[in-house]
């Protein structure tokens, strides 16, 4: 069993929910919980930390009896006090590493651990276990040679490819609309076949350079979605909305519309509801939230075509 902690910006928390349901495949009620599996913490930009749970107990110094009868152990390991609710104490905090790291066997290292022990307590419940923290590999994109003010976040991009692929990261994706490549990076630092197009050529070559910037492989083509022939097993699409060119409500439909020749699976990222439009191209509406950045909103909206639904 594991244990995860999430949290989420103002704003995101409709999208964080989304993600943990497709991720997980869970309703998130609190901003913890538990799953049977572990799934790499680092997928989500919005777990924090995941544990696996060792032992618990309703006592502290009972917990550390079961550590000893089960001698648990670990070597080159650092045990660490996360508070959930509250202020640090940190005579709490000290009092807690230090008899539960009393009670495992094995080799402590204050300086640079192998393993990190987490223990956690709430709602009269002990909990201790390996520690995987996220290492917020999205933050690295953030420093990405071309950027636009309009562009989607890491983060929310992170958040829109889990929620196109789920727990499958090996089905192929495409962006037809990619802009300068954030979603075309997220989803390749988590090791997705993704492919990006764009129609404009000054922002294909940004999107490029961002790619060569990371190391990663030229995943990206100029191109218009009219032109594309291959086909994909989902697509996330932020439609554009006229800020780098001009755009219509025409443009906008006949994008959906060529995305249903691209994919069954589509995430669709739009600045208003557009749920008839989707719907008028045989897509089914699967699920939908708000991300909202001060009075910049966008709807995110996962589809499939109606012919693959159930």
């Amino acid at each position: 069993m594991y244990f995860y902690y999430v949290n989420f910006p103002d704003g995101e928390k409709e999208l964080c929910k989304m993600e943990i349901r497709h991720l997980f495949g869970i309703e998130l009620r609190e901003k913890y919980f538990f799953y049977d599996d572990y799934i790499d913490v680092n997928r989500s930009p919005y777990v924090k930390y995941c544990i696996k749970i060792d032992a618990e107990d309703s006592d502290i110094e009972n917990l550390a009896e079961v550590i000893k009868d089960r001698k648990i152990s670990y070597d080159n390991f650092k045990v660490q006090y996360i508070s959930l609710f509250e202020r640090m104490d940190l005579n709490k905090k000290h009092f807690v590493e230090s008899i539960i790291g009393s009670a495992i066997k094995g080799k402590v290292a204050i300086h640079d651990p192998e393993i990190k022990i987490g223990v956690i307590d709430f709602d009269g419940r002990w909990i201790v276990g390996q520690l995987f923290r996220n290492q917020g590999i999205w933050h690295f994109h953030d420093k990405k040679l071309v950027q636009y003010c309009n562009s989607l976040t890491s983060r929310v991009s992170r958040a829109l490819v889990n929620i196109a692929v789920g727990k499958n990261s090996d089905l192929k994706v495409v962006d037809p609309c990619c802009g300068i490549g954030t979603v075309v990076l997220e989803a390749l630092s988590m090791g997705i076949d993704i492919k990006g197009y764009d129609i404009n050529y000054k922002v294909v070559k940004g999107a490029r350079e961002n790619l060569n910037f990371f190391n990663y492989p030229d995943v990206i083509k100029r191109g218009d979605i009219k032109e594309i022939n291959e086909h994909f097993d989902a697509a996330i699409v932020d439609l554009p909305y006229g800020v780098l060119s001009v755009t219509t409500k025409k443009m906008q439909e006949d994008i959906i519309k060529h995305t249903a020749r691209l994919a069954k699976r589509v995430v669709f990222v739009t600045l208003e509801d557009m749920q008839d439009e989707i719907e008028k191209f045989n897509f089914k509406i699967i699920d939908k939230c708000q991300s909202r950045k001060a009075k910049f909103i966008r709807f995110i909206t996962l589809t499939e075509l109606n012919k693959y639904c159930d």
